[in-house]
């Protein structure tokens, strides 16, 4: 081999060595960075998985400690996971039996329920929903719940994750508020007893969950405890009238404390009506501390009613007492004026019979009267050369028991005629009809008649005021017995009515007498002109105008008449 070829060999080889060992060196270098790099993905790849263990440990700790109920749920409603405070809320133990959240579903709120799920597995969510559950031990409780569902890596929904808060307390309150307010608005204005019972019944029926509700309202006469209004599966009708004292509602009636019986086949004082009811809630409802009925719920169901509910339905009660006794006087009112009405009628029309009657007889017995009269007068007066001194005085006596016996019949008629009624259209002017009054009438000389007060102008019928005066005045002249005898009349304004007074200083009348000379025919000092009619019919005057009548008096010093008329 040349020279020249060995020597193109070797400088081939040389660059050879210098490319190996450069392409060692290069693999040494990324050999270097290689393990660097691997000792650094080693390190981060710790830290990731002690992160990652962190992260685990902080979702543990947030699942077991959160304040609310959590809980995570297959597709088809089976509970995978419950925190502690889920278990305890609705009473079950995971470990050792299933639950299905439909079996947590009350009966009222299942179809609520449903479309709340069905919104759920379409929009991936929802948000506060309302509603009831219904735990293990079979309570009742309101739950909001915001909950979402759960997707794998390829975005497919696995299971659904839910937060349930317990939010009874809070409902229980506004339902309180909501029963009260409804209550109230339903009420008000309404004075039919049978109404304002309805709507008690009808609002609380919805508080309490429960179709059986009635008022019980006590009879004022009979003292029985009478079904006013119901609402529920039995008929009003079915529910007999209680004794206060009998049964669980008439213990309460009489006690006028509330009572919840939680299981009546335990109970002796229970009577049934109807379809059997294992709970009873029963309120008394008082005004003014009076007893007045009593609100009576019950359910089929035993321990159902809750004694926080008593506080309630005494809120209730206290709230439509007023109310229901409003109604029940206004009931009472209205029986009295239809009796009122009735008892009137009768006596309008025992009025009119006796007015009628008080003529026929008037004129029987004033026939024979005259008849007797005009012959006593001609038999008179065809022997007055016969008859004897004391034979004429017979039959003086005789005309002047007649007259005495004809004017006696005449006050009859007046007073069985005086009407009840008042003619409120006719303003009289007292003052100057008294004065008429004294002219109409003989004023002896020796007896003066003083108006001391100017008289007022007062509604009312002019010839029944006359009546009034005439005979009190003429009473007054009657009986005055002085040589200079006197009649005093006064009126005093008393704002609703005026107070008259007449007074003179005549015989004077005995205190023991003073109720007796208002009644008919008692007349205490025998007289010729007197019937003992005429306070009779004052008196029937002053109760027609809704006043009073009463004297003063003292033997041989005089009398004083007072009465009031209204204005």
């Amino acid at each position: 081999m040349s020279s020249e070829k060995e020597e193109i060999l070797n400088r081939a080889l040389n660059r050879q060595k210098k490319a190996r060992l450069q392409a060692e060196k290069i693999l040494e270098d990324k050999s270097r960075e290689l393990y660097n790099t691997s000792l650094e993905l080693k390190k981060v790849n710790a830290q990731l998985e002690s992160l990652l263990g962190e992260k685990n440990s902080q979702l543990q700790g947030v699942f077991e400690n959160i304040n609310d109920a959590y809980l995570v749920m297959d597709l088809e409603g089976n509970v995978i996971k419950m925190n502690d405070v889920a278990e305890k809320f609705f009473e079950f133990t995971l470990e050792e039996e299933d639950v299905n959240v439909v079996d947590l579903i009350y009966y009222e709120d299942y179809e609520y329920a449903m479309a709340s799920f069905t919104q759920l597995t379409e929009k991936g969510r929802f948000a506060d929903y309302n509603a009831r559950i219904i735990t293990k031990n079979k309570n009742v409780k309101w739950v909001n719940i915001n909950a979402s569902v759960i997707f794998d890596k390829d975005n497919n929904p696995i299971a659904a994750q839910g937060i349930i808060r317990d939010v009874t307390s809070q409902r229980e309150k506004q339902l309180v508020l909501d029963l009260i307010n409804d209550t109230a608005k339903s009420i008000l204005g309404k004075e039919d007893v049978n109404e304002i019972a309805w709507e008690i019944t009808n609002k609380i029926t919805g508080y309490l969950n429960t179709d059986n509700c009635v008022v019980y309202l006590i009879n004022s006469d009979t003292k029985f405890l009478e079904p006013i209004a119901t609402y529920n599966t039995d008929k009003i009708n079915d529910r007999p009238k209680l004794s206060v004292g009998e049964g669980i509602l008439g213990s309460v009636a009489k006690s006028g404390i509330s009572e919840i019986i939680n299981d009546t086949s335990l109970e002796d004082r229970y009577i049934s009506f109807g379809k059997e009811k294992l709970s009873i809630i029963s309120v008394p409802i008082i005004n003014d501390k009076e007893i007045i009925g009593v609100i009576d719920a019950r359910h089929t169901q035993k321990d159902f009613f809750k004694p926080e509910q008593i506080n309630t339905l005494e809120s209730v009660a206290n709230l439509v007492a007023m109310q229901l006794k409003s109604a029940l006087n206004l009931i009472e009112r209205k029986k009295a004026e239809k009796d009122n009405a009735d008892l009137l009628s009768k006596l309008a029309k025992s009025n009119e019979e006796l007015k009628e009657y008080a003529h026929i007889v008037s004129h029987d017995l004033k026939s024979p009267l005259r008849s007797i009269s005009a012959l006593t007068s001609w038999i008179k007066m065809d022997n007055a050369d016969v008859f004897d001194k004391d034979s004429l005085q017979n039959f003086n006596d005789i005309e002047t028991t007649l007259e005495k016996m004809d004017a006696l019949i005449t006050d009859v008629l007046k007073f069985s005629s005086l009407d009840a009624t008042v003619n409120e259209e006719d303003e009289v002017d007292l003052d100057v009809m008294v004065k008429e009054v004294i002219k109409m009438l003989y004023v002896p000389l020796n007896i003066t008649i003083n108006i001391q007060d100017k008289l007022p102008v007062i509604k009312g019928d002019k010839t029944k005021f006359q009546q009034l005066f005439q005979n009190l005045i003429g009473n007054a002249i009657k009986f005055n017995d002085k040589e200079n005898g006197f009649i005093n009349i006064n009126v005093k304004d008393l704002k609703s009515f005026y107070k008259f007074t007449i007074s003179d200083n005549g015989i004077g009348i005995e205190q023991r007498n003073f109720d007796k000379i208002f009644k008919i025919f008692q007349s205490l000092k025998q007289s010729e002109n007197s019937s003992g009619i005429g306070l009779s019919i004052v008196k029937k005057i002053v109760d027609i105008y809704n006043g009073e009548i009463w004297l003063e008096s003292e033997l041989n010093k005089g009398t004083t008449f007072h009465f009031t008329l209204k204005k």
